[in-house]
């Protein structure tokens, strides 16, 4: 039986030394195999520094905005040298720092994963080291579906067969050079992980690692984005009668993102950033806050449109106006009140990236939580065609919110005449600046409608983005193609 193999100490020396701070570190020259074999600490150290590389910052920062700043939540108040206005206006370009980053600390931290994989028998009985098989292989498969998320198109937007993807990395063979997969080989080969991930970890680890449920969780999101409706039910349910979560009620729910992910019973899985890691100015959360950050991307007139039509919807405090004076009243204004401008533009921030644990800037990144396994299976229902159980679902997490009565589908309508655009929009209100709003509008085919952008001012990009556009995915860094001559550049 295989035990494990060397594990080279370039990864070792990249890992910050976090837990296990009595294991005796030794240089190269120092470890041989004999050394490796059964020492689940230092697994367990590698494993820690693949987590370490989703919270680096470029990493961090550039993976949200290249989910988020395509969408219709955001508007930016003025051009920047920051390569994230080319994500922003949709003018994607090869040497791009948004593509480059994302693509290159990805698939390092692939590698990685790969290393602790490579090195555990999936056969050995040891629970512990089963564990962290099953974590790693979680990790892989997360990494990869960021990237095919980038990098290629929806799998329902086009044929998933033919459409290509990124490149699969399952080995840690430097000299392997893949083409790109097909988006479906793509999707395939991550559902296929998360299968295996999920039989493999036992242990309830707290929201900051991967789980049994964790797993659960992603294969629900994924298969709702591969239009397997009965698979996405299925792993939904089996997250939410897991027990392990509840919905946030109340005050709670107001005031969400400033709890740590461990204490908050809602989060399934998060990055998790301590206060010594708090990147302030440098923090995904600057952008898109004033107190505190740069304060460049304020939320949206359609966004600020939706939300302040009920002015008892709880998720209206996740937005917080920069107010001119002490809340002068002001009809036209969506919050009621006078509010600053800059550039002809209302100061509308968000809050969801900043006063964890009451620190301004700080903020571990939400990646699965228990809301989004409802509306899941609110979608689910939907393109089944059983309207009835999609509404119960939207009502129920409208509910959580505060609304009722009329506010509620199940009485009214409120004009709307198709279910699924009824989901768009809760799914827009719920997770407004949590990465899924473009992705939804072009998995769904839909139309992206930034009308409501300056007309005068060209910069801002397009105001109409069909899902048929070739700029609703980012191209692939020049660099790598230099790099790997049998990766094929985007359409562009």
């Amino acid at each position: 039986m295989k035990a494990y193999k060397f594990i080279n100490v370039l990864i070792l020396i990249s890992i910050f030394l976090v837990g296990c701070d009595d294991l005796d570190y030794k240089p190269i020259d120092q470890l041989d195999e004999s050394m490796v074999v059964g020492d689940t600490d230092l697994l367990q150290n590698v494993t820690y520094g693949t987590y370490s590389k989703l919270k680096i910052r470029n990493y961090l920062r550039y993976c949200r905005y290249a989910k988020e700043l395509m969408s219709d939540d955001v508007i930016l108040v003025k051009t920047t040298g920051d390569h994230l206005m080319q994500t922003y206006n949709y003018g994607h370009t090869v040497n791009s720092n948004v593509s480059r980053l994302v693509w290159t600390i990805g698939y390092q931290a692939i590698y990685t994963a790969n290393k602790v994989i490579d090195a555990i028998d999936e056969n050995d009985p040891d629970p512990k080291l089963n564990q962290l098989l099953g974590e790693n292989i979680f990790l892989r498969a997360l990494i990869h579906h960021d990237l095919v998320r980038i990098f290629g198109r929806p799998y329902t937007n086009g044929d998933p067969s033919k459409n290509l993807g990124v490149m699969i990395r399952d080995n840690i063979d430097p000299t392997d050079l893949p083409p790109r997969s097909t988006v479906k080989e793509c999707y395939d080969f991550i559902v296929a992980d998360l299968l295996k991930a999920a039989t493999l970890m036992t242990d309830p680890k707290p929201a900051i690692y991967a789980s049994k449920e964790v797993a659960y969780a992603l294969l629900a999101r994924i298969y709702i984005y591969m239009a397997d409706y009965d698979n996405a039910i299925k792993y939904a349910d089996l997250v939410i009668n897991s027990g392990r979560y509840e919905l946030l009620r109340d005050n709670d729910y107001k005031k969400y993102f400033t709890f740590i992910p461990e204490e908050n019973k809602e989060t399934i899985f998060a990055i998790k950033l301590l206060a010594t890691e708090n990147q302030r100015k440098g923090s995904v959360g600057s952008m898109f806050n004033g107190f505190g950050g740069w304060g460049e991307l304020y939320v949206s007139p359609s966004y600020r449109k939706l939300i302040y039509k009920y002015s008892n919807d709880a998720r209206i405090n996740f937005i917080q106006p920069h107010y001119k004076g002490n809340k002068i009243p002001d009809p036209t204004e969506d919050c009621g009140f006078k509010v600053q401008k800059r550039n002809g533009l209302s100061k509308y921030y968000n809050v969801k990236y900043t006063m964890e644990d009451g620190i301004p800037m700080l903020a571990s990144i939400i990646r699965l939580r228990l809301a989004e396994m409802y509306l899941i299976k609110a979608e689910a229902y939907a393109k089944k065609g059983d309207d009835s159980k999609a509404i119960e679902i939207v009502d129920f997490l409208r509910q959580r919110a505060g609304l009722t009565g009329n506010q509620l589908f199940s009485n009214d309508m409120q004009g709307y005449t198709s279910t699924m655009d009824i989901v768009m929009d809760e799914l827009r209100l719920e997770f407004a600046w949590e990465g899924h709003r473009s992705y939804d509008v072009y998995r769904n085919n839909r139309t992206m409608d930034r009308t409501y952008l300056p007309p005068d001012v060209a910069w801002h990009g397009p105001r109409i983005i069909e899902p048929t556009s070739k700029a609703i995915v980012h191209l692939i860094p020049e660099s790598e193609i230099i790099l790997n001559p049998n990766l094929v550049q985007n359409p562009f």
